[in-house]
């Protein structure tokens, strides 16, 4: 026998290694198609299931419909099958319906080597479902829909009503902005809300969180190019069937007669937190891939997140011009913001859309707009004016003289019942237009370069990301949309379609990927009492910073005095959900408040304004904890109590703390600071520390003593008191207290307002051992706290609670042409007086006046004396607006003003009625 040559036996080698790599690809290749799947299918007696580490699911054997969904990291059944046990049901226009129980006929089919499990339902309605599983604890369901009856496909409900025990629920979520967290008593008392995406609901996202384990239920609305799919959304308890809810899924469609249908893939996502589901969706959704506000804003980005929103309605602030608008406000703004022009055009605010601009000439002429907007800018401002292009008022020049061959009724939205769509708004009226016919996107187009040649930095839109989308008759469809889907499809291509910053009420999820901003929230709704089924069910949730953040900014509703940062309650929400502050300029530059959102804004938020939220926590019932990754907010939301974070910090009540995991920035309201009591009063800090310098803000509070670290690495300190704009008031002494340095903040200086304290590194002991400036103790105003009652109030809305909730621009006002009137209170006990202080709202819009007021006290409520007799008051802008009743020697629980008359308007008016003790 002849010998292998060298080179023969290792090409041999080689061939058998290769040999043998590919007999063991092949045998796991097999093993993976034919013996190891990472779902498990069974048929087992009426049901056929599937399982892996995360899930088990069963369907009915003879209908397909889902029997149970059980979370096998609890072991218990959390989704009790669909309603009537139908996986879907379905709506004809003449309201007749046809499920899946009702099929013709019915068959599956297990597709071992794709996970997929396929369920035929044939008649004249045909549907074939795919469901797709994997390794994860996802399942894929898509629905292809037939329609061979005589009528139009109008609601597909799928998977139809899945069902669960409410009295399992530990809260549910629904993507009302932010997030809205339902409590367990919605479901265990018997209710049901549902909502439109897009619309009133801003992603095809819903949850629940049970004590059996969770679900997530979810929508890939927007695969590839498909338009977004119109779909209810909610949760709704089970009429027939006691202590049951079920999760609200249903598609509103147009399919004719003969023509095909296919859904999105609906995700059910089963175990994990919400924060979970919520990656999954963005992810899995295409939202992650969206531009990043990096990417829109570049190097502009740093600058626009230190701005506020500030609204600049011209119209409301009486005699403005363009040129008096820019000394009386933007000259006088202590830190810049983005102005929010609204109501300058002809006619006024929310008038003669689309004809937008020239505005009405009152306010100066064309010339001295785009004046006044590059003064704004040349300044350090962002000019952002509010605009409603897809409502165009009935009366405009625009529809009254329509182009040759465009007519009212193709520009329109023509509803199902062939009326046009028209909206009012008070004494506004107009038509919701076609965003996909060429004559309204080019008008609307026209005008927005105007408003860019002008110069601004950006566009708002009102209503583009809150209405729900209407239904469309007629032709004018963008392709691959039917009725349903064509309004928002157009809404959708316009952002796509425009080369400038896009801003929007509200917002929905998918137009994250062509705008800048959101501005709105769910809590406005509240507020106004729009959500009367789950407002006193609801608890907030940052799903949107969880989803979007990265995206877009996100600030509280552009226009609503009810969501304006000028309170301590609104402060804190923003601070805990994510969002950017706003404020209203129409309560002058002087508003304390003003220079709060300033700071906070500039110093604190911008740094994190685009991270997502990485986490939400409870700490307690009434304290959380949300993690933006490089900063962590802690909010106390009981307002009643202090909130004790640490033996270095107290929380006020209702307060909150911001800080930086670098340590480099904090801020938030507090009554115990870096171990030591702050002195009496609320205190708004915000402490920036650099190598070479700290700087404490506090644009609200009383004065104080701070106790502050130095740097590392510094042998001394010195420190001095600042106005806003940088110029220095004073050095101020600083005292070396072991590792800790002590310094007041005062912020009256000789009548020069400090606005923040500088802390600098020095060789030596600073020399400045005196100040003439000394701290001004705060008295307790012994209403706070303490429930107003008025004798009348002239509607719902200026109720005498205004009168003690700590803002001078809110009021109590009577009933008209009736006199005497009164507003009292219940200090809780007997108190010693010495002072009463009333204000009216410091404008000029409310010129002077006089008010006749009496005084009287009370030790049971029920019989009063006069603690001072009727004496007229005078109310002066000039003097903001402030009157002081000094009181003799008296004590009382109860506590009664009594108007007798009023110089400036028919009834009693109070925006402030503070007591204070001797």
């Amino acid at each position: 026998m002849q010998a292998l040559k060298p080179e023969s036996r290792t090409r041999l080698f080689l061939a058998a290694a290769l040999l043998l790599v590919a007999l063991l690809s092949l045998i796991s290749l097999r093993k993976d198609l034919f013996t190891s799947h990472a779902v498990s299918f069974k048929e087992t007696g009426s049901l056929l299931v599937l399982a892996n580490d995360s899930y088990e699911i069963g369907f009915q054997r003879a209908t397909g419909g889902i029997a149970y969904i059980k979370d096998m990291g609890t072991g218990s059944k959390v989704m009790q099958g669909n309603r009537k046990g139908a996986l879907w049901w379905a709506f004809l226009k003449d309201n007749s319906s046809i499920n899946s129980l009702g099929a013709a006929k019915f068959d599956y089919e297990w597709k071992s080597g794709r996970s997929e499990l396929l369920l035929h339902y044939g008649g004249k309605l045909a549907v074939d479902v795919t469901a797709s599983f994997d390794e994860s604890n996802r399942i894929a369901l898509r629905a292809e829909v037939q329609n061979g009856t005589n009528d139009i496909l109008q609601s597909f409900r799928f998977p139809y009503e899945l069902k669960f025990a409410a009295d399992s629920v530990v809260d549910g979520l629904l993507p009302m902005l932010p997030g809205v967290k339902l409590k367990p008593s919605f479901f265990t008392d018997n209710n049901a809300y549902e909502g439109q995406y897009p619309g009133v609901m801003f992603a095809s996202y819903t949850a629940l969180r049970t004590t059996g384990g969770n679900v997530a239920l979810y929508d890939l609305s927007a695969e590839g190019d498909k338009a977004v799919v119109t779909t209810e959304l909610g949760f709704k308890n089970q009429t027939d069937d006691a202590g049951k809810s079920a999760f609200v899924h249903q598609y509103n469609v147009w399919t004719e007669s003969g023509a095909s249908w296919q859904s999105p893939t609906v995700v059910l996502e089963i175990g994990g937190d919400y924060m979970d589901s919520i990656v999954s969706y963005r992810k899995l959704g295409g939202i992650d891939r969206f531009p990043s506000l990096d990417h829109k804003l570049g190097s502009a980005k740093a600058h626009t997140a230190e701005l506020p929103l500030m609204k600049l309605d011209i119209s409301a602030l009486g005699t403005e011009k363009w040129d008096t608008l820019t000394s009386a406000y933007v000259d006088a703004l202590p830190y810049n913001g983005m102005l929010h022009l609204v109501g300058f055009q002809t006619g006024g605010h929310d008038e003669n859309y689309p004809d937008f601009l020239p505005a009405d000439p009152k306010w100066g002429g064309e010339d001295a707009l785009q004046a006044f907007i590059a003064d704004a800018k040349a300044k350090g401002n962002q000019v952002v004016p509010y605009t409603n292009f897809s409502w165009w008022g009935v009366h405009s020049p625009t529809l009254a003289a329509l182009p040759e061959g465009v007519k009212l009724e193709d520009i329109v939205v023509e509803q199902a019942n062939g009326t046009l769509l028209k909206e009012d708004y008070g004494e506004h009226s107009g038509y919701v237009m076609n965003l996909n016919h060429p004559f309204v996107t080019k008008r609307i187009a026209e005008e927005h370069q105007k408003l860019i040649d002008a110069g601004v930095d950006g566009i708002f839109e009102d209503q583009w990301g809150i209405r729900s989308a209407p239904f469309v008759a007629g032709e004018q469809h963008p392709e691959n949309t039917d009725a349903w889907s064509a309004y928002f499809e157009g809404v959708q291509q316009y952002f796509a379609s425009s080369k400038h910053r896009m801003y929007t009420e509200d917002g929905i999820d998918v137009l994250a990927d062509n705008s800048i901003g959101f501005l709105g929230t769910n809590y406005l709704w509240d507020l106004l009492g729009y959500r009367k089924n789950t407002a006193s069910y609801t608890d907030y949730y940052p799903l949107a910073g969880m989803l979007l953040r990265d995206k877009v900014l996100l600030y509280q509703h552009d226009l609503a005095a009810e969501t304006m940062t000028d309170n301590k309650d609104m402060l804190r929400w923003n601070a805990a959900m994510g969002y950017n502050l706003s404020g209203d300029l129409y309560t002058g530059t002087t508003n304390p408040w003003v220079s709060l959102i300033g700071v906070f804004q500039k110093y604190v938020l911008a740094d994190y304004a685009d991270a997502l939220v990485q986490r939400y926590d409870l700490i307690d019932a009434t304290t959380t904890r949300t993690d933006f990754g490089t900063h962590i907010v802690t909010a106390n939301w009981d307002t009643q109590k202090p909130y004790t974070m640490d033996e270095q910090t107290t929380l006020t009540a209702g307060g909150f703390d911001i800080a930086s995991v670098s340590k480099e920035v904090r801020a938030g309201s507090y009554a115990r600071y870096n171990g030591y009591e702050l002195d009496p009063g609320e205190h708004y800090l915000a402490e920036i520390r650099e190598k070479k310098e700290i700087r404490v803000y506090q644009p609200i509070g009383s004065d104080t003593t701070l106790r502050i670290k130095p740097m590392k690495g510094w042998k001394h300190a010195h420190a001095a008191a600042y106005e806003a704009d940088g110029k220095k008031i004073a050095d101020i002494p600083v005292a070396e207290a072991g590792e800790w340095l002590m310094v007041d903040f005062i912020a009256d200086m000789g009548g020069k307002m400090a606005a923040y304290v500088s802390i600098t590194p020095t060789d030596d002991a600073s020399p400045v051992k005196e100040s003439p400036f000394k701290k001004v103790r705060v008295q307790e105003n012994l209403v706070q706290g303490h429930e107003l009652q008025s004798s009348t109030n002239t509607n719902t809305e200026l109720i005498a609670k205004l009168a003690g909730d700590g803002d001078p621009f809110t009021y109590w006002e009577s009933v008209s042409n009736k006199f005497p009137q009164s507003l009292s209170v219940d200090l809780g006990d007997k108190k010693q007086l010495g002072r009463i202080v009333l204000k009216l709202p410091p404008l000029d819009a409310w010129a002077a006046r006089d008010q006749s007021i009496a005084v009287q006290g009370s030790d049971d409520g029920e019989h009063y004396t006069v603690i001072k007799a009727l004496d007229t008051y005078t109310f002066d802008p000039a003097k903001e607006n402030t009157v002081e009743i000094a009181l003799d020697a008296a004590s009382a629980r109860y506590v009664k003003l009594i108007v007798e008359g009023n110089t400036g308007w028919p009834a009693a008016q109070i925006s402030e009625f503070e007591l204070y003790g001797p």
